[in-house]
């Protein structure tokens, strides 16, 4: 599939979400905003700048369930735009798509952001990371987060 395809693939199931409120941003198990800051206002993902989403890579890992399923978009298809990037976006989108494994402490929290994607939603991130475990800068990250959650959605 190729990267036009799977960004028009993107933008259908994250369609028809509203932004969330303020109060509905962070998630509830982390105690400092810092890295979602930017976020603040209701601004919507489709109108995130590249400047928003580069210096507010690690946003997706403080994130609310609902915060975390509306600003997804913008940060995947930021990552097929820019695949050979430098920049830590890539890096931190695909950290924030594998919680880990059962054995790990904070696979419960970083799974916890998975909670309100619908399996439309779902598929698609999938298609996403099978996508990327093809670019030599992303296999690695890709397949950990396939093989920790996502070749075999929906997980309890």
């Amino acid at each position: 599939m190729g990267t036009k395809t799977l960004i028009t693939q993107i933008k259908s199931a994250f369609q028809g979400l509203d932004p969330p409120a303020d109060d509905e941003l962070l998630h509830p198990d982390c105690m400092d905003d810092v890295d979602i800051l930017e976020f603040y206002g209701g601004v919507r993902w489709q109108d995130l700048t590249d400047q928003i989403i580069e210096s507010g890579y690690a946003a997706p890992n403080a994130f609310s369930a609902k915060a975390f399923q509306y600003y997804l978009p913008a940060y995947l298809i930021w990552t097929l735009r820019n695949p050979d990037s430098p920049l830590y976006v890539g890096e931190s989108v695909l950290l924030a798509l594998n919680p880990g494994t059962s054995k790990e402490m904070l696979r419960h929290f970083r799974k916890s952001k998975f909670s309100l994607l619908t399996f439309g939603q779902q598929e698609t991130v999938q298609k996403f990371l099978y996508h990327l475990a093809d670019n030599p800068n992303h296999s690695e990250l890709a397949e950990a987060a396939l093989l920790t959650y996502w070749m075999d959605f929906p997980q309890d």
